[in-house]
């Protein structure tokens, strides 16, 4: 008899849930969306939990992804983790497969590649006068209370460019080779190509501080600019590098 209960049980519980993946994706955001707040929106909701699609995806009112679709991932349920493969198309592009479970979100393959400005707009910064294409590609990610205890990657911006006097200011492009580094994360900076140089690195430690050191010095053909915007670092070493060093904790 208890078995049968426990059968009985099984049962019904997958009948409640395929219902669940099969309901409107509409219906379900419009039952969750007040508890979600309206940082992070979405637009033309369609499909079904399992398998659906938003048309736009809005951050702080702004759209930065278009033409989102996702599909639960049903075998990670077995680990008490809501998986989604997810894939957009537009401006920005964006690819992957994300998962969370205890108040851990992970990542693998992930991919995305955007105009740097919209980026900048979606994390609150919209007017920082920097501009250029980004692109952002990490085999793995893992994140606790939004903030990173092991990833691999890398994130490479094109064209930077300096958007704040009368013509635009094209710096280079960069990269940074992301990966983990005994319990940090360490970002390696360096230089692809352009008028300005840069290496250095970027740590995110466990404690939820993080360090940044950068070294910068013009190249021959570097514009009058670029020199102004240097010597606002201060002097000079010994072999012309101006440093940024920056350092702080989030609570």
């Amino acid at each position: 008899m208890r078995m049968r209960t426990l059968y009985v049980l099984a049962g019904t519980l997958t009948f409640v849930f395929s219902l669940l993946l099969l309901a409107p994706a509409a219906t379900v955001y419009g039952w969750i969306k007040p508890r979600l707040g309206d940082t992070v929106t979405l637009a033309g909701v369609d499909g079904n939990l399992r398998d659906g699609s938003a048309a736009a995806v809005m951050v702080g009112g702004r759209p930065l992804v278009e033409k989102l679709h996702w599909k639960l991932g049903l075998g990670e349920l077995l680990l008490a983790r809501l998986g989604v493969d997810f894939e957009s198309s537009g401006a920005t592009l964006m690819a992957g497969h994300l998962s969370k479970g205890f108040g851990v979100v992970r990542a693998r393959d992930l991919r995305i590649a955007s105009n740097l400005k919209a980026l900048l707009g979606a994390f609150g910064q919209p007017f920082a006068p920097l501009d250029g294409q980004a692109s952002l590609e990490l085999s793995r990610l893992k994140m606790l209370g939004n903030w990173p205890t092991d990833a691999e990657g890398s994130l490479r911006i094109q064209g930077l460019a300096w958007t704040l006097a009368r013509d635009p200011v094209v710096l280079g492009d960069y990269q940074a080779d992301i990966k983990p580094d005994g319990n940090d994360i360490i970002a390696l900076v360096h230089t692809l190509g352009g008028s300005l140089d840069v290496n250095g690195d970027a740590r995110a430690k466990p404690d939820r501080s993080y360090e940044l050191h950068l070294q910068l010095r013009p190249r021959g053909d570097a514009p009058p600019l670029v020199m102004n915007l240097l010597r606002s670092l201060g002097s000079p070493d010994p072999q012309g590098y101006y440093h940024l060093r920056r350092e702080g904790k989030l609570p």
